[in-house]
């Protein structure tokens, strides 16, 4: 019981700062085309890379850091330092300095201080769940998918009708202030966690580019996990505000709900997937990559705002297909030991190439007509689904972990 009541607490944490993240993503790149009026398309797909960025350049070391530290605390430090970077935006708004390069670097900041919490988070749920560790994955994520549906509607109400800048900033300060109530969640858990190690950082991330090469399931998934992020990812972050803005000429409010309306979706998979139980985890996910992909071809023929909503809520309910999934079959597959370095390369794999994805959505978008944005990532993607059907390795959760060999 007690440690059902300490995932309770944690649940209760997360949920708030998922919302929070909710609306710095609903806001951070629309911020960049009020700001900015020539070549906006393109500015704002290099505000994304650089958001992204840090996943790509720290990921191996972040992950080594995690595991030899407890990480409750890697997530309070995480947590609190994302809280200053988020305040910062507004004096640079009172100087006349926010323009695209300083959301940009502030951005980098902010996600250089997540890439070390997401890491700790899943590495750290086998100790808080236990045996319940896939519906424990599925209630967290359908947190965070719920609560992108609140926060959405939150920054929707809050910025109202009027999309000014000075609107947009409050909604950040919002997001900053649910991080305190992230760190005093994480602060009443109590569960036990090895003390600090000490070890060579190098050594460490050695070993687990080392656990990559040896484990056939391991590498492979993040390649499919890379190309799935390189077509899927731009168009949900970059092209869905140029799809708001340029094909239904609406404001931040609407992209908002066009983001929660995602984020509904996917609370509903999770739903799905947490009455399935997950001893079929690797259909899901290889058929959750096929849909990333084929749910997004309907936006080629769509012009109308409230059947985009439907599209992205269909789209949604099968991105935890996907992520539950991936994240149960690597903690259950994987040392415990390893488990900070291993969510880190996936992290890395995800949002590295989400960097790149949104940005070249971001040149496509300014090239080609907006539907096309959504609809030849579809194709790829799609593809990338029937690869993993005939290339991943067939597993199931109750395989014993293997640490890697030599």
């Amino acid at each position: 019981m007690a440690r059902r009541r300490d995932f309770w607490i944690f649940w209760v944490g997360q949920f708030v700062s998922a919302a929070g993240d909710q609306m710095f993503f609903s806001v951070l790149l629309f911020l960049v085309l009020l700001v900015e009026s020539q070549h906006a398309g393109t500015k704002a797909g290099i505000v994304s890379f650089l958001e992204t960025l840090p996943f790509l350049l720290l990921g191996p070391f972040v992950g080594a850091v995690v595991d030899r530290f407890p990480k409750r605390w890697v997530m309070v430090i995480s947590d609190l330092l994302r809280m200053v970077v988020l305040l910062a935006f507004w004096p640079l708004y009172f100087a006349g300095h926010l323009h695209w390069w300083s959301i940009g670097a502030l951005a980098f900041l902010h996600t250089s201080f997540s890439a070390l919490f997401m890491p700790a988070r899943d590495a750290f749920m086998p100790r808080l769940a236990g045996e319940w560790l896939f519906r424990a994955n599925a209630l967290l994520q359908g947190s965070t998918q719920l609560a992108m549906v609140a926060g959405a509607v939150t920054a929707g109400l809050l910025i109202g009708s009027h999309s000014t800048v000075a609107r947009l900033l409050m909604v950040l300060t919002v997001d900053a202030l649910t991080f305190l109530v992230s760190v005093l969640a994480i602060l009443r858990v109590r569960v036990a966690e090895p003390p600090p190690q000490q070890r060579d950082l190098l050594q460490d991330v050695r070993e687990g580019l080392h656990l990559v090469r040896q484990h056939p399931f391991l590498r492979r998934l993040l390649v499919l996990t890379a190309l799935d992020n390189l077509f899927i990812m731009g168009p949900a972050i970059v092209g869905a505000n140029l799809l708001v803005k340029r094909v239904f000429g609406l404001g931040a409010a609407h992209l908002a709900f066009f983001e929660g309306a995602m984020g509904l979706g996917w609370f509903l998979g999770t739903l799905w997937l947490y009455r399935s139980g997950e001893r079929r985890a690797w259909h899901y996910l290889v058929f959750g990559i096929l849909m990333d992909g084929a749910t997004y071809l309907p936006f080629l023929g769509i012009r109308h705002y409230g059947l985009a909503l439907a599209a992205i809520l269909f789209h949604g309910f099968f991105i935890p297909w996907i992520t539950v999934s991936r994240t149960t079959l690597l903690q259950r597959l994987l040392p415990e030991a390893f488990l900070g370095r291993v969510f880190a390369f996936v992290n890395l794999t995800v949002l590295g190439t989400t960097a790149l994805s949104s940005f070249f959505t971001g040149i496509l978008g300014d090239l080609l007509p907006v539907p096309y944005v959504f609809f030849i990532p579809g194709v790829l993607g799609t593809l990338s689904g029937i690869l993993a059907y005939f290339w991943l390795p067939r597993v199931t959760p109750e395989a014993q972990p293997q640490a890697p060999q030599g």
